[in-house]
């Protein structure tokens, strides 16, 4: 029953947004925002205290500030996958702006697949959407699947009308390895934590667990790997930045370069954060593992 409820809820509050503009949508987003920080406070404290921990220097006003509009970027890329349906090509060109499609167009045009990344930033679900339709490039894309079977089936069917296909993680690393072995694209978000046990990277000086997927699929077939944002715009829409992580000077599919590409990835996901932190999901817990004395943390190059 609870199961039901939940999707109930989940499907009635997409499909009264799906009836509404997009502006409206957005509104909506901002008011939902406002009551969840101000009357339903989860995870809160963590935002904060993450904030803090990340950025010492800035004013607690600062701190707060980009907390609350951590929490409006939140439920506005909510409100807009709930809204996914409503899309088409018209609409996908309208919201999402390419700043620099060259840099894939040049990384698939070498024949060896390619590794497309990005990190629970800005609008994540309408990147991968929006990215592949606008390039003509499916994605095959890592997900984390939803415990409700129900909602998951709903959010998969939105991830996938436009031609992406999606597989869930910890049984996709065969199909990974295909999709890239036949020049595909493949797509996945890795700046959630890893698990205990996964090589630590600091990120914003603290030592974090960090998947080493990406890196792995990049040099185990050679393919280039390309992160990228969605930077939220003044009216709403998005610029899509796209950067290939430079591999070039590390040759073979060995532990140390997989995990200086690892480093390298972080390194290029906390300079956006930095300029942007507003746009990242600080309401998760990204330091929820400390190293023990057998992990292996990757530091950076000394000066």
């Amino acid at each position: 029953m609870k199961s039901f409820l939940e999707y109930a809820l989940f499907a009635g509050i997409a499909r009264l947004l799906q009836l509404l503009p997009l502006g409206v949508v957005r509104r909506m987003a901002r008011i939902g925002a406002g009551f969840a920080w101000y009357c339903v406070p989860i995870r809160k404290s963590l935002t904060l205290m993450q904030l803090r921990v990340a950025f010492p220097d800035r004013a607690d006003t600062d701190i707060r500030r980009i907390a609350r509009d951590a929490y409006t970027n939140l439920v506005t890329t909510i409100f807009e996958l709930m809204w996914t349906p409503r899309l088409d090509d018209e609409s996908i060109a309208r919201v999402i702006h390419m700043r620099n499609p060259e840099v894939i167009e040049q990384a698939a045009r070498r024949g060896t697949g390619v590794v497309f990344m990005s990190g629970h930033f800005g609008n994540w679900e309408w990147l991968s959407i929006g990215v592949a339709r606008m390039m003509g490039i499916p994605f095959t894309v890592i997900v984390h699947p939803i415990h409700n079977t129900a909602v998951d089936d709903l959010v998969e069917g939105w991830r996938r009308q436009f031609g992406n296909r999606t597989i869930p993680m910890g049984v996709s690393i065969r199909e990974v390895i295909t999709t890239l072995r036949n020049r595909g694209a493949v797509a996945m978000l890795a700046d959630q934590s890893g698990p205990s046990g996964s090589v630590y990277v600091r990120l914003f000086g603290r030592p974090a667990a960090t998947y080493e997927g990406p890196a792995t699929f990049a040099l185990r077939i050679g393919a280039p790997i390309i992160i990228g944002y969605s930077l939220r715009r003044e009216d709403g829409n998005y610029d899509v930045i796209v950067e290939e992580i430079p591999t070039q000077d590390l040759q073979g599919f060995t532990d140390a370069n997989v995990r200086e590409l690892t480093r390298r990835h972080v390194r290029a996901l906390e300079r956006m954060v930095t300029e942007h932190p507003s746009f990242w999901l600080w309401q998760h817990k990204r330091w929820k593992h400390t190293p023990g004395k057998d992990n292996i943390i990757v530091e950076d190059p000394a000066a």
